[in-house]
């Protein structure tokens, strides 16, 4: 896996050990099997991490009592190759309920095998946030963020 840091974007590229149409499934429908219970921005906790497979889905999280914390909305759902959505969290690590305040992660996926896939992932738009916006993207880029969720991922996509 490598990580890059371009301009403004947070970007980070690995190779999963799996075919391309379960690359995709696991990261989208699948998100559950690999999202970590303490990545969750609401205030019970987390049985089930949810992305709703068309454009203009929800992400959200799901609470043990029902409760829903969106946090996305899908903005391109191409399986297998391209997935994107909003990302809906304030720097408060709230929902940001205001859709010009989200930023956007696009997630593309590109079969190197028949068994293999190049996954990336840009998150991009930070500036959105508001003032204040570089602690999101620090967040997001450091090893707890999305680097360790793509190990996460990888090792989930590997063992579907």
């Amino acid at each position: 896996m490598t990580q890059q840091v371009n301009d403004n974007d947070v970007r980070v590229e690995l190779v999963v050990d799996a075919p391309i149409e379960t690359a995709y499934e696991v990261f989208t429908t699948g998100i559950d099997r690999w999202w970590p219970r303490e990545h969750h921005i609401g205030t019970g906790r987390l049985a089930e991490e949810v992305i709703e497979p068309r454009v203009g889905g929800r992400c959200l999280g799901r609470e043990e009592d029902g409760t829903e914390c969106p946090w996305g909305t899908v903005l391109v759902w191409q399986p297998p190759s391209h997935f994107a959505f909003s990302w809906e969290i304030g720097l408060n690590w709230k929902q940001e309920t205001d859709p010009e305040r989200a930023s956007r992660v696009d997630v593309t996926f590109s079969a190197i095998a028949p068994d293999r896939t190049a996954v990336t992932l840009v998150h991009s738009g930070f500036e959105k946030h508001g003032p204040g916006w570089e602690s999101m993207h620090d967040a997001v880029g450091s090893a707890g963020g999305w680097p360790d969720l793509a190990n996460s991922y990888a090792k989930a996509a590997a063992a579907a």
